[in-house]
């Protein structure tokens, strides 16, 4: 049973962070995020593609949204066939600058290779997971080291 005057708050389904981000542009119910979904999203400020697939996945569901739009050419990186997939720009670049070209090379790479690139977390490879490796998710380890033992 649905209502039209059901306010869903927020709390709780996204991260306190991202909850306040979109409350900053007066979005606090889920009826209004579903609403905004997904044009307004992605002109917000301070929401990328990695916050947005975030609300999306949590919000929206179903298949992801791929803009109706021709992704640019990008001349910037030169012999990359990557720069064709839907990876975001950032992600394509950072691959290049690290000798990652082809998809061949980033599959090669996958995960551990890509987790030890500079400035390429969880966020850049969940983006690849979800085009090149669907059903896949690597997690990477969480338990500390122990501290090392001094010799006596």
């Amino acid at each position: 049973m649905s209502n039209e005057n059901t306010k869903t708050p927020l709390d709780g389904l996204l991260s306190p962070g991202l909850v306040r981000l979109l409350a900053r542009s007066h979005l606090c119910t889920v009826e209004a995020v579903r609403r905004a979904y997904p044009e307004r999203l992605l002109r917000l400020p301070g929401i990328g593609i990695v916050r947005f697939r975030k609300i999306e996945a949590a919000l929206i569901g179903g298949a992801p949204y791929t803009p109706h739009f021709a992704a640019p050419h990008f001349p910037e990186v030169p012999g990359s066939t990557l720069k064709n997939s839907p990876l975001p720009l950032a992600v394509v670049r950072r691959l290049a600058r690290n000798g990652i070209l082809t998809e061949d090379q980033l599959r090669a790479a996958y995960p551990e290779k890509l987790m030890k690139i500079n400035s390429f977390g969880l966020g850049s490879l969940r983006e690849v997971e979800r085009i090149f490796f669907p059903g896949h998710r690597y997690d990477p380890p969480t338990g500390k080291q122990p501290p090392p033992t001094l010799p006596d």
